[in-house]
C-alpha cells in the first residue's frame, strides 16, 4: 500500500517540531502511475540506457523509481521549478532500498542545489548500497534549503556496474514557514501518526532499517 499520503502528514508533523509550525507539502511523488523508462512528473534522467532511470515494479503492484547504471551514473534530477520562497525550514522524506546486484563501496546520493545559475550540488544524506536489503525510510532537513526560487535536489548512484543501483519511493519535499518554539496540540485523530513521525525520526538517526518490503533489482 502506498504511504505518500501518511508521509506527507508525517513530514508536516515533524516539521511542526523541529520549527514550530506545520509543515506543508511542497512536491510529492510515489511513482504509482505506469512502468515506463520516462519518469515524467518533472524528473530529469542521467543515463546510459533509457531504462536506467525509470519507473519499475518491483514489489507486486506498487511502483518505484529506479536509478542504475555506472557509465555514466545514472542521476534523477528534480527540476520542475521548486519554490521555497517564504519558508523557514525545508524536509525531505522518501524510502529507499539497494538493487539486487550493489555490493559494498556502492552509494546513493541525495543532493540539493540553488537552481538559479546551476550553482553546486550539497549532500542531504548517503546511503550504503550493498544488497539486496528491504526498504528503508529516510527524513531529512534540507539546511539551507529555504528560500531558493528555484530549488532543485536529486537522486545519485555511486557504483561500478552497469547493473548496480538503487530504488526511491514515496518522495515527500516539504516545508515549514515559523521558526517559532510554539507548536499546537495535534487533534486526537493524529497521534497514530505521531508515533510514526517518532519512529522514522528514531530511523534517521540511527540509519537505514527494514521496513518489510522485499527488493528485487535485475537487469
Amino acid at each position: 500500500m502506498k504511504r505518500v499520503a501518511a508521509m506527507t502528514a508525517v513530514a508536516a508533523m515533524l516539521g511542526g517540531a523541529a520549527a514550530g509550525a506545520s509543515a506543508a507539502p511542497i512536491f510529492a511523488d510515489d511513482f504509482n502511475r505506469a512502468v515506463s523508462a520516462s519518469v515524467g512528473n518533472g524528473w530529469s534522467e542521467t543515463e546510459s540506457d533509457d531504462v536506467d532511470v525509470s519507473i519499475v515494479a518491483r514489489s507486486g503492484s506498487d511502483r518505484q523509481l529506479q536509478v542504475r547504471d555506472d557509465d555514466p551514473r545514472g542521476v534523477a534530477s528534480q527540476y520542475s521549478g521548486i519554490s521555497t520562497l517564504g519558508l523557514a525550514s525545508v524536509f525531505l522524506a522518501y524510502e529507499w532500498a539497494p538493487g539486487n546486484n550493489t555490493e559494498s563501496g556502492d552509494f546513493l546520493w541525495v543532493e540539493w542545489r540553488d537552481g538559479a545559475g546551476d550553482g553546486p550540488w550539497t549532500a542531504i544524506a548517503s546511503h550504503a548500497l550493498a544488497g539486496p536489503a528491504g526498504y528503508s525510510a529516510a527524513f531529512h532537513e534540507v539546511v539551507g534549503g529555504a528560500g531558493i526560487a528555484d530549488f532543485e535536489f536529486r537522486f545519485r548512484v555511486a557504483v561500478d556496474s552497469n547493473n548496480e543501483g538503487a530504488l526511491i519511493d514515496d518522495v515527500v519535499l516539504s516545508g515549514a514557514t515559523s521558526e517559532r518554539a510554539v507548536q499546537s496540540v495535534p487533534e486526537p485523530g493524529t497521534l497514530g501518526l505521531a508515533g510514526l513521525s517518532l519512529v522514522l525520526l528514531s530511523t534517521s538517526v540511527r540509519g537505514s532499517r527494514r521496513v518489510g518490503r522485499s527488493a528485487r533489482n535485475g537487469r
